[in-house]
């Protein structure tokens, strides 16, 4: 499986005392997209992904995408930063 593209759109709500920094779509191996991956700046500085949830009726978000293998949760958490950092540029 290979993330054949990668599209931010930076969204830095820092300045509302919010840590998302931009939102990314992916597209896997040009056939499969997953839209609306949150970047998010932790606490510390560092940058985590959230894939896209879901409100339900009952009030609790709910996962749409579930990745059940870490390695492919870095993979595209590698990928979403890189891109990020070019945009913003930012070097590594």
């Amino acid at each position: 499986m290979e993330i054949t593209d990668v599209k931010i759109y930076p969204f830095d709500t820092g300045r509302i005392g919010g840590r998302v920094r931009a939102v990314a779509d992916i597209t896997i191996d040009d056939t499969f997209v997953i839209k609306g991956i949150k970047l998010i700046e932790s606490k510390h500085g560092g940058l985590f992904i959230t894939f896209p949830k879901k409100l339900s009726s009952k009030g609790v978000y709910v996962d749409i995408i579930q990745p059940l293998d870490n390695e492919f949760t870095e993979m595209v958490r590698r990928k979403i930063v890189d891109k990020y950092k070019e945009v913003m540029n930012l070097g590594s």
